[in-house]
């Protein structure tokens, strides 16, 4: 008798299950052997070629995106914060990446072996945003003792030696002219430097970089002119720049060429002409001299402000001029700088005002100089 097709076909479904469930059981019982081989085994790194891949701290910030001097913003301040952390000193965190932060990311940038080229890209990035960051080691200074001088006579009464004479003004008196057509003198020396944060109380103003100079005698005149506004409701004066050696110059007047070029997409020789609008040439700016100051509120456009308005209409009366105005900018080279104030003496600076002169027509009428006027672009 034949076996009916539905007995046969349940036979081999019964088949079916019993061997699921014995292959079912095989796998449970591999499951915590896989878990415990897991545990034995570390996860590798990933590598590319024979590379290994820096992790980020994921105890740090965010690595902000590529910063240079002239950016602005909250990826600043991260990169300002993060270099304070390290023991380098970029100034305020204030979002502008201006030199004081430049130089504190070269610096961290020499001490960890990286390209010192005070821009925050991918590479300085990845170590400053990382547990491998160097802080801030101060350079070792070899102290050379000095040598032992002969013995001299008793001391007479003498003039001072020509090195202590003002070098910011002539042999006649008159402001000493600094621009392209002018350059500083090949030998020129400071005469009075002082450290203004150490020299200026914090309570009249601020000082944005710790290691701002500046002559004596125009830090004294800038105290009792902003004094002065102070007592008249305005506050919150702040220095962003005061004495500036050439070598800072030439830094600063690159970077802002390199600006030009790599965000503007200008040649080389139309970055540089650029630039030539708002940044000195090394050896032609005032800020050699001294006694020329970037005035800024923290945090504000200076120009609409009315500490502003109210330095141009008073600088006058405390020996200050206001050097690079728009109706003056054909004669001067430059464009306005609202915030640009020049020490020259009440002598010189009230002439200026009365008769509606800037330094260069100034001296070519009254100091014998002769300047080129600048055709309008």
């Amino acid at each position: 008798m034949r076996t009916p097709k539905f007995v046969i076909a349940l036979i081999v479904l019964a088949a079916l299950v019993v061997c699921s469930v014995i292959f079912g059981l095989q796998v449970l019982r591999l499951v915590p052997l896989v878990e415990v081989e897991n545990s034995l085994t570390p996860t590798p790194s990933p590598v590319y070629g024979n590379v290994m891949v820096v992790t980020r701290d994921p105890s740090l910030p965010t690595p902000p995106p590529v910063l240079r001097s002239g950016s602005n913003g909250p990826a600043v301040v991260t990169l300002q914060k993060r270099l304070q952390e390290l023991g380098y000193n970029p100034g305020s965190a204030d979002g502008a990446f201006g030199p004081g932060t430049e130089e504190a990311l070269i610096q961290f940038q020499q001490q960890n072996g990286l390209e010192p080229d005070g821009v925050a890209g991918a590479a300085t990035n990845t170590v400053l945003y990382s547990s491998r960051a160097k802080a801030y080691t101060a350079p070792q200074v070899t102290n050379t003792p000095e040598p032992t001088a002969p013995p001299t006579q008793a001391p007479t009464d003498t003039p001072e030696p020509a090195a202590a004479v003002k070098r910011y003004v002539t042999a006649d008196g008159f402001p000493l002219l600094v621009n392209r057509e002018h350059l500083l003198p090949a030998d020129y020396e400071t005469y009075d430097l002082v450290t203004m944060n150490d020299y200026c109380p914090s309570d009249v103003v601020k000082i944005k970089y710790k290691s701002t100079l500046a002559e004596k005698e125009a830090v004294d005149a800038l105290l009792n002119m902003l004094r002065a506004g102070i007592d008249a409701g305005m506050k919150n004066w702040q220095i962003s720049a005061a004495y500036r050696t050439v070598k800072q110059q030439e830094k600063l007047f690159n970077n802002k060429v390199r600006t030009y070029m790599n965000e503007n997409g200008l040649s080389r020789s139309r970055a540089v002409s650029a630039t030539k609008k708002t940044v000195a040439d090394p050896g032609s700016s005032e800020h050699h001299l001294g006694t020329a100051f970037d005035v800024t509120i923290p945090g504000a456009s200076f120009g609409s402000t009315k500490q502003a308005k109210w330095l141009a209409e008073h600088c006058w009366e405390y020996g200050f001029i206001l050097r690079y105005t728009e109706e003056k900018q054909n004669i001067t080279g430059f464009l306005a700088e609202p915030w640009h104030f020049r020490y020259v003496g009440t002598e010189h600076s009230l002439i200026m005002r009365d008769e509606n002169l800037c330094l260069e027509e100034y001296l070519e009428l009254y100091g014998g100089m002769v300047y080129e006027e600048e055709e309008a672009e």
